[in-house]
């Protein structure tokens, strides 16, 4: 079998894992694996059998041959102090979900409903906050949403237009520290456009910021990419804003002697968090700098920054989970459960990753007592 060497460096990434901790665990000599992950021994089957029973990773794994992501290409934002280890563990998790939507979008035969993204990407170096602003309305229109008024549920408005969205558990592990992004995306991506987000210890209203982010990342750039990082960063975060609350909307329910108090009533029926809301009142020039100043430090006095008031409840994504099923389900009987084992060698990845990214799955053989490993039995 033509197995791929790449791969073991790939599931070595993803799981954070250093060439000699995989040598003990499957008894192969580093030198051996090393001269492997180079090419310069042969990926023997022997050699992918004992990896894929010591890391629980089916043997497909080995034979993908999809390209993994160009960390450069990813949109998620880090300190200088994150460690080359998380970075690749993200863009490694981001390629294998990635693989996973267009695997089965071509199984199931799914004809693509984004070319408006296409069609609205901004091709020009500079944009205007105004062209923004446009941009963000016309994303709402596409999206089937009102002109104005809050979004009732964006992740399932995003999700009916094809584009996958799931939790990732590179994002949500406790070994990552440094990064100050809860989302991830590939703007460039021709294949079904797919968001990653951290569900860990986030809020329903910075999970829906965060998911707007994305979206404005996949569409502002798209073709383009400014050449500081933060100027990408401040686009998609304008455009978030506008997406959640039109400008219209905005200059109508916010006073210019904005008060938090204010900020509070607005959160529930928004969704929105009284910090992001701080930020679209002084992008849209509603409350001037000295009112947006003393609003943050009055959120850093009352401990809001870390925990706001208020409840926004959480948006769970289902259509992955739909297109799994739909690919490795019973068609009688959609509620049995999918099979596990045709799932993992179809797709090529452990079940604990499509458990993952389905925001939970059943399988079948469940109410027998049979499951498999997954991440979140390993939280509890």
């Amino acid at each position: 079998m033509n197995y791929n060497p790449d791969r073991v460096i790939l599931l070595r990434q993803v799981e954070r894992m250093t060439q000699k901790k995989l040598a003990e665990k499957t008894g192969i000599a580093q030198g051996t694996l090393s001269k492997l992950q180079n090419r310069q021994i042969d990926f023997t089957d022997e050699a992918a059998r004992r990896i894929s029973m010591a890391t629980d990773y089916p043997l497909s794994f080995f034979l993908d041959q999809d390209q993994p992501v160009p960390i450069v290409e990813l949109t998620y934002r880090h300190t200088s102090s994150a460690s080359v280890g998380e970075l690749n563990a993200i863009a490694a998790e981001y390629a294998l979900l990635r693989s996973v939507a267009q695997k089965l979008s071509s199984a199931l035969r799914l004809q693509s409903k984004t070319s408006w993204i296409d069609a609205i990407a901004p091709r020009e170096n500079e944009l205007e906050q105004s062209r923004i602003e446009r941009l963000a309305d016309s994303t709402r229109t596409h999206l089937g949403l009102s002109e104005s008024g809050s979004v009732p549920n964006l992740t399932r408005a995003i999700e009916k237009m094809g584009i996958v969205v799931a939790p990732l558990h590179a994002l949500a592990s406790k070994q990552t520290a440094h990064l100050n992004s809860d989302g991830v995306t590939q703007p460039n991506c021709k294949d079904m456009p797919t968001i990653g987000y951290s569900a860990k210890n986030n809020t329903g209203d910075r999970l829906r910021f965060t998911i707007a982010h994305e979206l404005g990342h996949l569409i502002l750039h798209r073709y383009r990419r400014p050449q500081l990082y933060r100027e990408m960063e401040r686009e998609a975060h304008r455009f978030a804003g506008a997406l959640l609350m039109p400008q219209n909307d905005a200059k109508l329910i916010m006073p210019q002697r904005l008060m938090l108090t204010d900020l509070v009533r607005l959160k529930a029926g928004w969704g929105m968090s009284i910090s992001s809301m701080i930020s679209r009142a002084s992008n849209l020039g509603i409350i001037d700098a000295d009112r947006t100043r003393s609003l943050q430090i009055q959120l850093s006095a009352r401990g809001w920054r870390k925990e706001e008031p208020v409840h926004v409840g959480d948006e769970h994504p289902i259509l992955l989970k739909q297109m799994i099923v739909a690919g490795y389900g019973d068609p009688a009987d959609p509620n049995k459960g999918i099979d596990t084992f045709k799932a993992e060698n179809s797709l090529n990845v452990p079940f604990r990753f499509l458990d993952q990214w389905a925001d939970g799955l059943k399988e079948q053989g469940a109410s027998i007592g049979f499951g498999s490993k997954t991440f979140r039995q390993a939280d509890n």
